[in-house]
């Protein structure tokens, strides 16, 4: 089964004035959602699937992180 975490926020760019150019950049993660096949992951499916440690149930929610490139 695949789960996709869909995860919105937003992107913080600093731009340098004097160098004219873009010295650094964050993602900042706000609320995130489950589906499956485009569908919002219930429950249901959840507790079927065995999912203790991920979804909208888990105690701790897995965390991959949001591998950003700097400005060079």
């Amino acid at each position: 089964m695949l789960i996709e975490k869909i995860t919105t926020g937003f992107v913080i760019q600093t731009f340098d004035t004097e160098n004219q150019k873009f010295i650094i950049q964050s993602f900042v993660a706000g609320g995130s959602e489950y589906e499956i096949d485009g569908a919002p992951l219930t429950p249901d499916q959840e507790l079927v699937a065995g999912m203790v440690n991920f979804g909208p149930l888990a105690e701790v929610e897995a965390y991959l992180p949001f591998e950003m490139v700097q400005p060079k």
